[in-house]
């Protein structure tokens, strides 16, 4: 409450010096650096801040009013200057949107970002009729590593199986960490025998690789889901069915790759 004080009256004095320095480009940056540190995430949406831009213009305006075309054009300077401030609070949301959604430990998506990500290209599967492809990953025995060399050198292999998994991946496709050690893959306009190249090659060189200081080998078990072809209703269906492929995949032995469709076969 004492931040939304301090925030209104830093406002009121930049937004006055604005208008009467003819819109000055220095007092906005100067606004820009002071008035973003002193918000946080609730207080940067704009409904908040046009509230109060509209409280404190008030107040600048009572000392001016002999004069309305002068009137109209401390308004109009007193529009740019909110404009440019809700430009950059946006940002600012952005920025923190993303650090929200971001794992900390790998650099991936984490599981908070999957349902605005997933609906995005979901909805731009069906409004273009092109595939799209949902991948599920788990480390084989990853448990075992844990109780073995503990859970600092459990997550330096996720860590690295993280740095494989993405850069095996092109630039449009997503990487999630879902949960623990399991990922979810995300690959747009992508059918099942498109699918197969990519995962394949996580899968393999997951395999033969090495990792950590202690010489850790490890394998993974993925399931796969594709829309159209296994008729999802919906994303949600779409994450089901390739978690129900991943628990086939497990079954069947793990380190290898299995697609829903083969659930009837």
């Amino acid at each position: 409450m004492e931040n939304l004080r301090y925030f209104v009256i830093e406002y009121k004095n930049y937004l006055e010096d604005y208008l009467l320095k003819g819109g000055n480009d220095d007092v906005l940056f100067e606004a820009y650096q002071k008035l973003l540190n002193l918000l946080d995430e609730s207080s940067a949406q704009a409904a908040n801040l046009l509230d109060i831009h509209n409280r404190v213009l008030k107040d600048v305006l009572n000392i001016r009013q002999d004069n309305d075309v002068v009137q109209w054009i401390y308004i109009k300077r007193a529009t740019e200057f909110l404009a440019q401030i809700l430009i950059a609070t946006d940002a600012l949301l952005l920025s923190l949107k993303e650090e929200v959604e971001r794992d900390v430990l790998t650099g991936l998506y984490n599981r908070l970002a999957i349902n605005g990500i997933l609906s995005k290209l979901w909805s731009d599967g069906h409004m273009t009729d092109t595939p799209l492809t949902v991948a599920m990953l788990d480390l084989d025995n990853f448990k075992e590593v844990n109780d073995r060399y503990g859970h600092v050198v459990g997550d330096e292999l996720l860590k690295e199986v993280s740095y494989i998994i993405k850069k095996s991946l092109r630039e449009e496709d997503v990487a999630i960490r879902y949960g623990g050690e399991e990922f979810v893959i995300i690959l747009p306009k992508t059918d099942s025998s498109g699918a197969k190249i990519p995962l394949e090659r996580i899968r393999k060189r997951i395999e033969d690789e090495t990792f950590t200081d202690a010489g850790i080998k490890t394998t993974v078990s993925i399931g796969v889901s594709v829309y159209p072809d296994d008729r999802p209703l919906n994303m949600e269906e779409l994450i089901k069915y390739a978690d129900a492929a991943l628990y086939e995949a497990k079954t069947r032995g793990k380190n290898r790759i299995h697609f829903y469709k083969q659930l009837d076969g």
